[in-house]
């Protein structure tokens, strides 16, 4: 577009709307970026400037976000190895315990390591003198002769042992 078909009055219309936008507070950045777009090669320091510093606080900002990052993991890794050394385990052990620890869902070392000792314990062993059979205990003699009559038998013991244990209610000792 040429300047050259315009009367003076339109250039002077148009001089003087680009005055008052570049004077504007509100409208100068836009107005100095549309012109740094028609004209890149146009050196505008205002924009210039305010593009450099960003883009080094941009820079440092990242820097500062990597450097704590790093912090954070290091910190993370120092407490990992605190817990698993306060353990006193062996290499193994600890493994094992932090996949029991994830498997069942323990945030905790220790709470993980007792848990992983009871896994590991054997149950106890029955007693030898175990009697497999409830049997044994009764005399099972009156129930063959006269099955109704040992019934009442047992009953009636049962009944007078509740006569005597009065002063408890039933099922306390």
């Amino acid at each position: 577009m040429s300047l050259e078909d315009l009367s003076l009055e339109q250039r002077d219309e148009l001089a003087l709307l680009a005055k008052q936008l570049s004077d504007n507070p509100n409208t100068r950045k836009e107005f100095l970026r549309m012109t740094k777009k028609v004209r890149p090669e146009l050196s505008v320091p205002e924009l210039d400037i305010e593009e450099y510093t960003n883009s080094k606080v941009n820079d440092a900002e990242k820097r500062v976000m990597a450097l704590e990052s790093k912090l954070r993991e290091r910190d993370a890794v120092e407490e990992l190895n605190k817990r698993r050394a306060k353990l006193g385990r062996s290499e193994e052990e600890i493994a094992e315990i932090e996949k029991v620890m994830l498997e069942q869902g323990v945030t905790n070392h220790e709470t993980a390591a007792q848990y992983f000792d009871w896994m590991k314990q054997a149950a106890t062993p029955t007693p030898m003198g175990y009697s497999s059979s409830p049997m044994n205990k009764f005399n099972l003699d009156k129930y063959w002769k006269n099955p109704q009559m040992g019934a009442r038998d047992e009953a009636q013991k049962a009944l007078m042992e509740l006569k005597n244990q009065n002063s408890r209610p039933i099922g306390f000792k």
